[in-house]
């Protein structure tokens, strides 16, 4: 059931996503769905060295992958976390017990869900 104000929520988003395997930054858009921020798609197209747009909008909620979505076109990996250092969203493989951060380097143990994002834009 959706109440009054989450009609005030954006229904989609585009976030930095960095590539475990090629540490490329790319474009991810995300749509919500009920209460669920939902992974569409990674941009094919990498942004330039040093052109990353930092995250502006905070989006909030539960985050989950959309029916359909075929995986980074870096590595085709099926899933995505968050670093707990710098917050920048990262594909990862479902099941493996940690993620390394393509932005910072941090090394995370996947210990929860992904509760919180930062967005560049909105709609």
């Amino acid at each position: 059931m959706r109440l009054w104000f989450d009609w005030l929520m954006p229904e989609s988003a585009w976030v930095n996503f960095y590539c475990e395997t090629d540490k490329k930054v790319r474009v991810a858009s995300f749509r919500r769905s009920e209460e669920v921020w939902q992974l569409v798609e990674v941009g094919t197209d990498v942004m330039p060295e040093g052109g990353a747009i930092p995250g502006r909008i905070a989006m909030t909620g539960a985050f989950g992958i959309a029916p359909g979505y075929t995986g980074c076109p870096g590595c085709r990996v099926d899933s995505y976390a968050g670093c707990g250092r710098c917050g920048e969203l990262n594909c990862w493989r479902a099941g493996s017990p940690q993620m390394i951060c393509a932005g910072c380097g941090e090394i995370n143990p996947i210990t929860h869900s992904l509760s919180s994002a930062s967005a560049m834009d909105v709609a």
